[in-house]
């Protein structure tokens, strides 16, 4: 998967769980906005077993962006045929707020829907909180389109109604 020639992209796994929560507490601000509360001390390590249902730890990908230190300062989490066989769910993609606005993020999504469109899938998803305007609009602005809202349900100490997206992937079959 190639983002930039300055940014390498790595698979995490959980032994990676310290430079995930490094990352997470990078970025407060999302976690702010969605719970209401900085991300908790294990969030990177449940990360790696908070799964649908129906799917197993096996069944998530976490992909790391590092920048030419090896800093992570991003992340796409991702659930495998969710919720039907050709489509993946993006759980989560954080970038951290130094790397924002200047394309990295647009770059990193561009590279992981390359990288599913070889592997045959057809689609993505994923959900945006209503609160989170400026997510919303990014994931619009690459063609995400919503399909569905849901009524209003607690993340952490907030309430929120969700947006579900959804992206055909160029060249794939209907």
């Amino acid at each position: 998967m190639i983002v930039r020639p300055d940014y390498t992209v790595i698979r995490l796994s959980d032994q990676d769980s310290d430079r995930l929560q490094a990352l997470f507490e990078r970025c407060t601000d999302f976690f702010e906005l969605t719970a209401g509360q900085p991300p908790e001390p294990t969030a990177a390590r449940s990360e790696f077993t908070d799964v649908p249902v129906g799917k197993t730890p096996e069944d998530l990908h976490f992909f790391g962006l590092c920048d030419s230190q090896n800093c992570l300062v991003g992340t796409i989490i991702a659930v495998q045929q969710y919720p039907d066989n050709q489509t993946w769910w993006i759980g989560m993609m954080l970038l951290a707020p130094s790397h924002r606005g200047q394309g990295i993020g647009k770059a990193f999504y561009q590279g992981f829907e390359g990288w599913l469109g070889q592997q045959g899938i057809q689609a993505v998803e994923l959900l945006a909180i209503a609160a989170n305007a400026q997510g919303r609009a990014f994931w619009q602005s690459l063609g995400f389109v919503e399909i569905r809202q849901t009524p209003p349900r607690l993340f952490g100490q907030k309430t929120h109604t969700v947006h579900v997206y959804r992206r055909r992937i160029p060249g794939s079959s209907p």
